[in-house]
């Protein structure tokens, strides 16, 4: 029987195979003890035990074949925010605008960055033998908080713990995720880099072009000049060399967190407002149960409410990058207004989150920004704090919630300040006057002015008629100007 019949076992012992020689004949008991003897108890094909009574095989069947283990999935890093394809903004129906192509990402502080999700248990084999096979173990993600992130207590979540740019880096089975605070840009601003929106601080080696835009919550510093370009910041700006038919601004969050929680609160108020009129409504006239729900706001909207969507596109227009997450979380939460498919818990959650974010803005501190520039031509400047300009303006407007100082002439153009001004020099002999304009407590002072030059202290207005050398100008008791020699 030996001679006539030849079973094998694999070396993971997961396929048994047979082979018939001679011509003795062999019965479905012998290849089943043969079977037997060989320890093959699991996954034998009945039809190949059939083929092999029918006489001599001369290769190899498989005859019986085990289970392999099916392996799970190893634990995995969900990473939760997404770079946008400039390639995904084609639209053959719409103008592409090639300088809204950056990709950058970046965060303000409390924003869920990624989670850990589990692994999943494999499923065992079985051996021809008999014999369970244990799939292979799999393996466990973790997150590692890098600079700038913070864990919850089971640390399957990963949140920013500051504004700026988020960064996932592999090491082994962890992943490293980091929040870096700054972003420099190597070169100039321009088409090739895209528009700059960045939660953070920036800096730019070269210079900002034309048409182009660049914004950021914290510190920008641009190394060249700026032409024909908007720059904002939410804290200080620096601009080492010139800046050319501009606008520039530093303290957005200071100079329209003001408006911006105005309007918040007007939201707030007229939303709730809404909800109780639709609820009078229908105690007062139940057939209007039976109207779709939209249509009954859209009807109240429209007439009674009308200001809900102007503010509502006003605030969704507003520059709120510098300001709390939670007026971020609201503009996000007021775009239902915009779509009309709502429910009355939608509106009622809106309203949460416009309170949410009131509250927060109320124990916001925000600290005044400041300004710095080569010089200014036909440009307009607007800083929540102080304006320095070491070169002289000319043909520039700048609005400061401090003091301002021009190192330097002041030609054409005006100056707003909430503090006092210093300038080397006030107008000129050609071109339209420049006027400087102040509040009561303040002063202003300049060493050279040239008749024509305006000086405005509160309501209080002084044109000039003579050359003057050094000279201070303060308001006195009577509101009148007082013109010091210094």
């Amino acid at each position: 029987m030996s001679n006539s019949l030849k079973i094998d076992l694999s070396r993971d012992k997961l396929t048994a195979t047979i082979k018939v020689t001679g011509m003795d004949p062999i019965t479905r008991d012998d290849i089943l003890g043969a079977l037997k003897n060989s320890g093959i108890v699991y996954g034998v094909f009945e039809d190949v035990v059939d083929i092999a009574t029918s006489g001599s095989i001369d290769d190899y069947l498989i005859i019986a074949k085990g289970d392999p283990p099916v392996g799970g999935k190893n634990g995995w890093v969900e990473i939760l925010w997404k770079a946008t394809n400039p390639e995904d903004q084609l639209d053959a129906e719409k103008t592409v605008d090639f300088r809204e192509t950056s990709n950058l990402i970046s965060v303000n502080e409390g924003v869920l960055l990624a989670q850990v999700h589990p692994p999943q248990e494999g499923k065992p084999g079985k051996m021809v033998t008999g014999e369970e096979i244990s799939p292979p173990q799999p393996k466990v993600a973790t997150i590692m908080a890098g600079k700038g992130v913070r864990l919850d207590n089971n640390g399957a979540k990963a949140y920013s713990a500051n504004q700026g740019r988020p960064v996932a880096k592999v090491v082994g089975p962890n992943v490293v995720i980091s929040v870096e605070p700054s972003f420099t840009v190597t070169g100039d601003v321009c088409l090739k880099t895209g528009n700059i929106r960045f939660k953070g601080d920036v800096a730019v080696t070269g210079s900002v072009s034309e048409t182009m835009k660049l914004e950021a919550s914290g510190n920008v510093t641009i190394n060249g000049i700026v032409t024909g370009a908007h720059v904002y910041s939410g804290k200080d700006l620096i601009i080492q060399k010139n800046i050319i038919s501009c606008e520039v601004a530093a303290g957005i969050g200071a100079m329209e967190s003001g408006k911006i929680r105005y309007m918040v609160q007007d939201l707030h108020d007229d939303i709730s407002k809404l909800l109780q009129a639709i609820e009078q409504l229908k105690s007062q006239s139940p057939e209007l149960s039976k109207l779709p729900y939209t249509q009954l706001v859209n009807s109240l909207l429209e007439n009674r409410f009308r200001n809900i969507k102007g503010n509502t596109k006003q605030f969704l227009l507003s520059k709120s990058f510098n300001l709390p997450f939670e007026v971020e979380e609201a503009a996000e939460a007021i775009k239902i207004i915009t779509t009309m498919h709502f429910t009355p818990e939608d509106l009622k959650r809106v309203t949460e989150i416009l309170l949410k974010a009131l509250v927060v803005m109320d124990s916001h501190v925000v600290e005044k920004a400041k300004i710095r520039v080569g010089s200014a031509s036909a440009s307009t400047i607007k800083c929540s704090g102080d304006v320095l300009v070491l070169k002289g303006c000319v043909n520039t407007t700048i609005y400061a919630g401090g003091n301002v100082i021009i190192k330097g002439h002041f030609k054409g153009g005006e100056i707003y300040s909430e503090g006092s001004a210093e300038l080397d020099e006030l107008g000129s002999t050609l071109g339209a006057p420049p006027l400087v304009r102040i509040k009561p407590k303040g002063f202003v002072r300049i060493r050279s002015t040239h008749p024509g030059s305006v000086i405005q202290i509160g309501s209080t207005r002084l044109n000039v008629t003579q050359e003057l050398a050094r000279s201070t100008f303060r308001l006195n008791s009577n509101d009148e100007i007082d013109i010091i020699p210094s």
